[in-house]
């Protein structure tokens, strides 16, 4: 919703205006420094209410701030000095080396990340339902707005002892690095395309497949001393046994099910997160020169290498990055190509001479295993050609997968697709063949 707002945001000339105003001259906060933020009220955020914090910790490149009305038994002056010092070492210059720069509208020279329990206070049915939110960025702040806070940043969730199930010191320590990895892209991305480029903000699922990625990209390049179980891999992708790997898993177990390319009006589901995010890691899978990082196709992606930003979005922008391993490839192609893999994935044996159809950095199907306990999830309806009818829904970037078994001679087989809404519909087929 916070993304889908920023689209509107971007498109209003004079709120983009004033926020490209230049920057006045502020010095940096220092440690005990207090002042007001506004914060979303509830999970529409069509309301703000007043927080009242202080600077717990100030780095080179982020302050900390607390509320001063936090529930008791939550962190300690360490806590926040150890992700203040992760964020300096490793998280601020692992999210800049692959997505670029952030902005300075405020002119202080930090990235503020505001820790209160207003963000618990989102998910007032967190008992019950197990479900809450960790922390957002909102492009609001970095816009001419009443309720704007006409700065960098980022919020996030606090312990709260009374909220076991979701908020338990040790739950929240452990989502956090991955949170404000996460948010922090989503402020370079606004940076690089809205007020760098001039443009609209990127679309909702690569935004939020690019954020997923950078948590991925913690994971991999974070030293294990700062993480639980001296893991961070595992953490950061599968944090409390959920995290983008579940997230994986739960939409390739019914990808008919979900968009890639999601609506404006979804809720957000996780399931279309984790094919965000499979897409992303595919597309910089293919990566040239690294295909573990793929930073080369991420600072693409946010046009990092421009001084003016980056004007295209979601689609185009995939395309425009894929010059680097397949020049003049159309986005439809890619995520052809992307379904293809999502299944040859399970098939160990199966080689193909462009290694377009595999992911390099992964082997899902032990990760799933190791995990959670799960086989590889993704099960076509299998058939010999004959007497097979199957009906459903297309979701923009996703489909139905369906495996055809035949011998060497067996008879020609026909496939038809009968599309209801062909004016709004553009289906595709994406055919392999395995021997």
């Amino acid at each position: 919703m916070l993304r889908e707002r920023e689209r509107r945001f971007a498109r209003d000339g004079e709120m983009r205006r004033a926020a490209r105003r230049e920057a006045p001259l502020r010095v940096p906060p220092v440690v005990g420094d207090q002042r007001s933020f506004k914060v979303c009220k509830t999970a529409s955020c069509t309301s703000f209410v007043s927080v009242g914090a202080t600077a717990q910790f100030v780095g080179a490149h982020a302050a900390i701030f607390l509320d001063d009305t936090v529930p008791a038994g939550g962190y300690t002056q360490t806590d926040i000095d150890s992700i203040g010092a992760l964020f300096e070492q490793y998280l601020y210059p692992i999210d800049t080396t692959a997505f670029g720069r952030e902005s300075d509208i405020d002119g202080n020279g930090v990235v503020i990340a505001l820790l209160t329990d207003r963000i618990n206070a989102l998910a007032p049915n967190c008992a019950q339902t197990a479900q809450y939110i960790a922390g957002y960025f909102f492009g609001l702040d970095l816009m001419a707005d009443p309720n704007s806070n006409n700065g960098e940043i980022f919020y996030a969730a606090v312990p709260d002892p009374s909220v076991p199930i979701c908020f338990t010191k040790s739950r929240v320590q452990q989502n956090l690095p991955g949170t404000f990895i996460h948010e922090f892209q989503h402020m370079i991305s606004y940076n690089r395309h809205v007020l760098l480029g001039g443009g609209e903000a990127e679309e909702t699922w690569l935004n939020e497949g690019l954020s997923h990625f950078a948590e991925e990209l913690g994971g991999r390049q974070v030293a294990n001393a700062y993480c639980t179980g001296q893991n961070c891999l595992n953490q950061f992708v599968s944090p409390s046994g959920g995290g983008i790997l579940l997230n994986a898993y739960n939409y390739l177990q019914s990808p008919e099910s979900y968009a890639l390319v999601e609506a404006g009006s979804s809720s957000g589901t996780l399931p279309e997160r984790g094919a965000n995010w499979l897409f992303v890691r595919w597309l910089a899978d293919q990566s040239p020169t690294d295909t573990v990082l793929g930073t080369d196709i991420t600072r693409r992606l946010t046009g990092a290498g421009s001084a003016g930003g980056l004007t295209t979005t979601g689609g185009q922008n995939a395309a425009a990055a894929a010059v680097l391993f397949q020049p003049g490839v159309a986005f439809a192609t890619l995520v052809s190509q992307w379904h293809l893999a999502n299944y040859v994935e399970d098939l160990p044996a199966f080689l193909e001479p462009s290694g377009r159809l595999r992911y390099k950095s992964w082997d899902f199907a032990a990760a799933f295993d190791a995990r959670f306990f799960f086989p590889y999830p993704l099960q076509p309806d299998s058939v010999d050609g004959t007497g097979y009818s199957a009906s459903g829904t297309l979701r923009g970037g996703s489909g139905a997968y369906l495996r055809v078994v035949q011998g060497a001679d067996g008879a020609p087989v026909a496939l038809g697709l009968n599309v209801k809404n062909s004016g709004a519909v553009s289906p595709r087929y994406a055919v392999v063949r395995l021997r």
